[in-house]
Order: structure tokens, then sequence, then C-alpha cells
């Protein structure tokens, strides 16, 4: 039976350093040995151990197993907000995009929700309460910077319905193990979109399968 965990990201960033070296083994016979290649963290020990005279046994059958546990890891790294600061008069846009990585053991599902154009917080009542945004979400494998999947260029709003826990999935071996989100955001700015302070707060859920 499949297990899965979600967890969300509300503006919030995490960063964090990762350490990529290669180790040697430790060497001796039993107890435990570490050692770090290619980002995994291997640790070894020794068990069933046999210390017997089987001299006057006849034939001896010894039984060997091999067991590997694997972990799961999720590690994110990289900014999630986009913040503007617009000046002067008639119209203009811009584009900003945020990179965002997962290194990662599991299968990864995105789900986006609560993502609109952002209204306005404060300010004058009068001219318009929003402001248009766009949005894309490019995802990548960040080894070989192949695309895996691009919704283009979007109403924001359209995201939502993007991603869904039955939508796109990703894995560790699409992506390497290092998925690179490229997250963009377009701002349109227009005469009748008066001066004050406009806020979305979107999610973007993480679902690990």
């Amino acid at each position: 039976m499949k297990t899965r965990s979600i967890f969300s990201i509300i503006l919030v960033a995490c960063i964090a350093s990762a350490a990529f070296a290669d180790g040697g083994d430790d060497g001796g016979d039993g107890g435990n040995k570490s050692k770090v290649a290619a980002g995994r963290t291997f640790t070894y020990f020794a068990s069933d151990a046999v210390n017997q005279d089987f001299s006057h046994a006849g034939p001896v059958t010894l039984t060997s197993k091999t067991t590997v546990t694997l972990n799961p890891y999720l590690y994110i790294i990289g900014n999630l907000s986009a913040n503007w600061v617009v000046r002067g008069w008639g119209v203009g846009n811009d584009t900003e995009v945020n990179t965002i990585r997962f290194y990662h053991a599991d299968t990864l599902t995105l789900d986006f929700s609560r993502f609109d154009n952002p209204a306005k917080i404060k300010g004058p009542k009068t001219g318009a309460q929003s402001i248009p945004l766009q949005g894309q979400v490019q995802i990548f494998n960040d080894k070989t910077s192949g695309l895996l999947f691009d919704s283009g260029m979007v109403g924001i709003a359209n995201l939502n319905n993007v991603f869904q826990p039955s939508g796109p999935s990703f894995n560790a071996k699409a992506t390497g193990g290092i998925m690179r989100m490229n997250f963009g955001r377009k701002i349109s700015i227009t005469p009748d979109i008066g001066p004050g302070t406009y806020q979305n707060i979107g999610v973007i859920t993480v679902i690990r399968n």
C-alpha cells in the first residue's frame, strides 16, 4: 500500500545549503560505517555475527541476509514570493521568475490553490481594485535541464486547475533526483490601477507518493 504525505508551502522561503561530497569506507569488520556519495548518505552495519565451533556438526548451513532501508527524502530550496514596487505613469508590464529546487527520493505531485489576481489591501477605494496577474510553471530535470512540464503563461487563477493530486507526477528517475520549478509571474499595469498595496497569497501543496 502506497503512503502519501502532504504539506503546503504558503509564501515561506527555505534557504539552506546541501553538502555533496565523496567519502571513503572507514574499514574494519562489523560495526557501523558511513559514507556520502552523489548526495546519498550510506550507513552500514553488520549483523548476525557468528562465532562458533562447527568441527563436529557435519554440513553447516549459514543464512546471510541483505537488507536495504531507503529513507524518504525531500529538501526544498528557493524563493517563493514575488514583490514589485512600481513607480511612474502610463502602462507597462513586467515578468519575474522564481526558481525552486526539490531534492527528492519520492515521486512528487504539486497542487496549486488560492492563486488569483492581487487585490487591493491598502489604498484608495477608487479605480481598479485588483491587478491582472499571469503565471507560468515549468518543471525541469535540473541535472540535464530537460523540460518535463510547461503550463504556458496563463491567467494566474488557471494554475489552480493545472495541478491536482491526480495530475502530473514527477518521479526521481525523471528528475534525476533534483526537480527544478521555474515559477514565472507577469503583472500588467494600466492607468486605472491606482496607488496602493495589492496582494494574493497562494498555496503550493507538495504531495509525496
